[in-house]
Formats: C-alpha cells, structure tokens, sequence
C-alpha cells in the first residue's frame, strides 16, 4: 500500500511564478526540488490517512513512525519545535512543524538559498505547494497537476 501511495504522490507541478528574480514554471530545478520532498509527503499523507492527524514532533513514537516509514537513507531529527528530514535524495534538509493546537495541518519546506523558500501545507483536503519569495512579499501558490488517485477515499 505505501508504494502505491509513494506513486499516486508523484509532485507533478505546473509552477507559476510571475517574478523573473524567482524560478519561472518551466524551471526544472523548482521541480527537481519539489520532487526531493515525494517520499517524504507521501509517509506524512499515510499517517494522516491512518491518524486523521499529521504526525506530532512533541511525541516520540510519531516521530518514530515518520522514521521507519521514511525507510533507510533517511534521518529525522528534532531541533528545537521542528524536524529536520535529510534523505539521500535530497540536497538540502527539509524543515517540518506541525502544532499540537492544530494536528490537523502540518508544513514542510526548504530553503531556496538565502531567503526564497518552497513550502508544502497539509490541510484536511489534501496539500498544496505554495513560494515564498523571501522579500516580505506574500507566498505564491503553486498548482498542483491533477493526482491520478487520491489517499483519502474521494
């Protein structure tokens, strides 16, 4: 099952980015970037699917979950209210939060260089891919290419 969820999660992104400083949608580094955090979404949709939560970085047995689930190849480490993910496939660590207040969202992002940064929400209908600029300006979403199959019974 979790292989067909790792296949269904395939990020296939239409970006549009208007900003000629930022990626432009036909950048295949903002889409290599994004498919860096695949296996990562698809451990997190999983355990939302089996919790109705996102997995808890103040609760050491999720976090263990997100670990084992993830597989070989990754480390999941705590600093401070976040978690840090580091994979072999990834460039740079992904950064993840979710709140005990609201364990029903969760984000997970990575930096861009020194202030752009991509960042994936999950909600309760699923996730979505947003830019932020880094410049104070407000975050830009992403679209997303239609999903052939869905982790939540739709």
């Amino acid at each position: 099952m979790l292989n067909l969820l790792l296949a269904a999660t395939a990020v296939g992104q239409a970006f549009a980015a208007g900003d000629s400083a930022l990626p432009s949608r036909a950048d295949p580094r903002l889409f290599g970037v994004a498919q860096e955090a695949r296996q990562t979404i698809a451990v997190i949709d999983w355990f939302y699917v089996q919790h109705r939560a996102c997995p808890q970085p103040s609760r050491p047995a999720e976090l263990e979950a997100l670990q084992r689930d993830l597989g070989d190849g990754y480390s999941v480490d705590v600093e401070g209210q976040f978690v840090a993910i580091r994979g072999i496939s990834m460039s740079s660590v992904w950064l993840y939060y979710s709140s005990p207040a609201h364990s029903e969202t969760c984000t997970l992002w990575r930096k861009l260089g020194w202030d752009p940064a991509l960042i994936w929400r999950r909600y309760p209908g699923g996730g979505q891919w947003a830019l932020d600029p880094g410049d104070g300006g407000a975050e830009r979403p992403l679209k997303l290419a239609p999903q052939s199959a869905r982790t939540e019974g739709k």
